[in-house]
């Protein structure tokens, strides 16, 4: 809706009133507002060319603390493989360390278990006596004899030829 003001400058006179002369000219509103507004604008220009420096400013320092900040994480990145290196490094020497340890501890019991020990295990005795006996049986026999006495005494009844466990010394 127009206002009243708009409608009545429809009517307002091109010159200054008075005798009538030439035609008039209308008044330039565009030529007149430049004249007032130049010198409040030219203010804001100042303020906006103010504006833009600060806002230069205040990237030049985003990007150097972003730098930085990145320079940072790279030192703490670095350091942090560097100590996760000598974390891996202390644990393989401290396991290859117990281990170290627990060896010299089983040889010392081993080496003590056979100083104490004063002669061979009953087990140890019937394995040598049944390898000397395989021996002797071997040596006596040509292939598809029999050993002395025409028949192999260690032969079960029903031909098997390993070893009898009733069969030891003394029995």
């Amino acid at each position: 809706m127009a206002q009243l003001g708009d409608f009545l400058s429809r009517f307002r006179p091109a010159g200054a009133p008075g005798a009538v002369s030439r035609a008039a000219v209308p008044a330039d509103k565009a030529a007149e507002l430049a004249v007032e507004l130049d010198p409040v604008l030219e203010l804001f220009a100042s303020a906006d060319a103010e504006c833009t420096r600060i806002a230069a400013e205040a990237a030049r320092e985003a990007e150097r603390i972003a730098a930085d900040a990145a320079e940072r994480a790279a030192a703490i990145t670095a350091r942090g493989k560097d100590l996760a290196a000598a974390a891996r490094e202390q644990a393989a020497a401290d396991v290859i360390g117990a281990a170290r340890e627990q060896a010299a501890a089983a040889e010392q019991d081993a080496a003590r278990r056979a100083a104490a020990r004063t002669g061979p295990a009953e087990a140890d005795v019937r394995q040598l006596t049944r390898a000397a006996i395989d021996l002797v049986w071997s040596l006596a026999a040509s292939p598809g004899q029999a050993g002395p006495g025409g028949a192999n005494p260690r032969a079960g009844a029903a031909g098997d030829a390993g070893p009898r466990e009733h069969e030891g010394p003394g029995r």
